[in-house]
């Protein structure tokens, strides 16, 4: 997990993530116009849960 220190690694990751939940919601829901709003937040939130893991992961 040595490649997860690289910051860009991360930002990649959170975006595919983020965009992979935001089709699972968009899917099920009429909710398409938030969907650029929802992916920041979401992309924001997986990118600092993958901050804190590697943080913590001595």
């Amino acid at each position: 997990m040595k490649y997860l220190k690289i910051t860009f690694i991360r930002i990649v990751l959170s975006f595919f993530g983020a965009n992979m939940i935001n089709a699972l919601i968009t899917a099920n829901t009429s909710f398409e116009s938030i969907s650029v709003f929802f992916t920041i937040i979401t992309m924001g939130l997986l990118y600092f849960a993958l901050t804190f893991y590697v943080n913590n992961r001595s």
